[in-house]
């Protein structure tokens, strides 16, 4: 098993449009990966300036054109506004296996937007990529983001640990 993204998979829900990330949507990137709220149960370094954002948009496309990860930005189709983003990555050619992160912003959360991205792309990894395993890592006191994997049929791993964030669990949906 391989992955091409050569030609973006774009993907539509009732409300959104899953789109490639580009170099314009560093303001709204920026607003989003240096929000507090968003960053909360996240263990990352908040960008300072666009310039760091543009280092990042221009990291995620890369792995993009290498077939190492894919991420999508959540597009409202009624005002466009970049909402959040979600992506398939680290992934285990072998065990037909990715992990999937996301991350939306609050102004957006608790409206049932990363629910409706979140079951096109599972989908779409299941379907699409064949995989078979994807699994999510997440904060234990991020209950949004536990609800979320629990409404998706994802099974907390308790036998596991995240290895580099003590404070996470594992959650594994299987096809």
């Amino acid at each position: 098993m391989s992955f091409d993204f050569t030609t973006f998979p774009v993907l539509e829900t009732e409300r959104l449009t899953l789109r490639a990330l580009s170099l314009d949507d560093a303001k709204a990137v920026f607003g989003l990966r240096a929000n507090k709220e968003v960053n909360e149960f996240i263990q990352r370094d908040a960008p300072k300036n666009l310039a760091q954002t543009r280092g990042y948009i221009d990291s995620v496309i890369n792995l993009i054109d290498n077939n190492q990860g894919i991420l999508w930005v959540l597009q409202s189709k009624s005002s466009e506004e970049l909402l959040g983003t979600i992506g398939l990555r680290n992934f285990d050619i072998a065990d037909n296996y990715a992990e999937i992160g996301y991350e939306i912003h609050p102004d957006y959360q608790e409206r049932g937007y990363m629910t409706e991205a979140m079951e096109k792309v599972i989908a779409y990894g299941f379907e699409q990529m064949n995989l078979n395993t994807i699994e999510a890592f997440t904060h234990k006191n991020n209950i949004a983001s536990i609800t979320l994997l629990d409404n998706q049929d994802f099974l907390l791993q308790t036998d596991r640990e995240d290895e580099n964030v003590e404070d996470n669990r594992i959650y594994k949906l299987s096809k």
